[in-house]
């Protein structure tokens, strides 16, 4: 078990998979966003690492009929890094999934993060407002986080007298001069009622983990609307469905366009691999094969496409009237200078990412 978190630390993995597949496992982790091999392991060997990961995390190594969760203090990690391990009964032995840490403290500076200038205009006079909600969408792995902390950090090293408080599924790393906390969902402590009671707390700032049902988000927009600037992430396919997810859940119109500033969307895309450039094709931007930099991928790290849209008159207007989602994302681009393709298009010509990861991602 040392061993395959070493190597999968060494490769830069977010995350190691151990899948049961008959008389072996398959071991695969997870780096700059897509699953690679990663060896495997016999059948027999799967009960006592998952047993020894269960016993470091804190979990009941006899109960092997239950999903279960826990985390690795660094105290205890085998690589010296805190790690949450999560567990899941299959028809041939426990699956097995571990995060792993890829960085240190979170960035304190927004620009560090590679977004696009005018999405980084955006969020940042959106940021320094008193009041409001900001919103960060993008799918699972997209980096809605990291850049939420990085907001945080700069908020905190702009305005040491503003209270920041968290309330998050889980807490993702620990950031200076917050109050962080984690929703206990079976002790009945969720987003809503932790997000209730923490605006009893006279928070200047609140990031909310996620928004993910009608009475979360009438809370943090209710926050965004009486003197708190609220940051949180919610699922949608782009930066105007977010307002359609909204009205969905029963969100009035009025309060969205009141209390809402904008709504960044982000994706992240493999970064081409410099060390493969000279024998990559300039006119097509086709990865290579690879080379022993980049684990003969082609790719090796990532970069950021992002769009901001901002509620504007027009964006306003439409939410007001209940406008399907195809007459929202028209009414954004008034306000959206760079959509989020045309941001992933600009990375292409620069020459960072290629035009197939752009397909894999955002799709033809």
């Amino acid at each position: 078990m040392n061993r395959l978190l070493s190597a999968a630390g060494e490769r830069g993995a977010s995350d190691l998979h151990l899948d049961p597949a008959g008389d072996h496992v398959r071991v695969r982790v997870r780096v700059d966003g897509v699953l690679l091999p990663h060896g495997e392991l016999a059948a027999a060997e799967l009960p006592r690492v998952v047993g020894r990961l269960k016993a470091l995390a804190g979990l009941l190594a006899y109960r092997t009929d239950v999903p279960q969760e826990g985390r690795i203090p660094a105290d205890r990690s085998p690589i010296g890094l805190e790690m949450r391990v999560a567990t899941f009964p299959a028809l041939d032995g426990e699956r097995v999934a571990v995060r792993l840490p890829t960085g240190g403290e979170a960035a304190s500076d927004l620009s560090a993060l590679g977004l696009p200038p005018a999405a980084l205009a955006g969020l940042r006079d959106a940021l320094c407002r008193p009041e409001g909600v900001v919103l960060v969408t993008g799918p699972s792995g997209s980096g809605k986080t990291t850049t939420l902390y990085a907001a945080l950090a700069e908020i905190l090293s702009a305005d040491i007298t503003r209270s920041v408080v968290t309330v998050e599924d889980p807490v993702e790393r620990r950031l200076s001069g917050a109050v962080q906390t984690e929703v206990a969902p079976e002790r009945g402590l969720d987003f809503a009622r932790s997000l209730r009671s923490l605006l009893r707390q006279d928070p200047d700032v609140l990031l909310v983990g996620e928004i993910r049902d009608r009475e979360t988000a009438a809370i943090a927009l209710e926050a965004g609307l009486t003197g708190h600037l609220v940051l949180s992430t919610i699922h949608a396919g782009s930066g105007p469905a977010v307002f359609t997810r909204l009205l969905e859940m029963g969100v009035e119109p009025f309060v969205l366009t009141t209390a809402v500033r904008g709504v960044l969307a982000q994706r992240l895309l493999r970064r081409a691999c410099p060390a493969c450039a000279a024998t990559r094709s300039v006119a097509t931007g086709s990865a290579t094969t690879g080379c022993d930099a980049c684990g003969d991928t082609g790719y090796r790290g990532r970069v950021v496409a992002a769009e901001w849209v901002p509620v504007d008159d027009a964006l306003r207007a439409a939410i007001l009237g209940r406008a399907d989602g195809g007459a929202l994302a028209d009414a954004s681009k008034s306000g959206a200078v760079t959509t989020l393709r045309e941001s992933a298009g600009e990375l292409v010509e620069a020459g960072l990412t290629t035009p197939e990861e752009v397909r894999r991602v955002l799709g033809s």
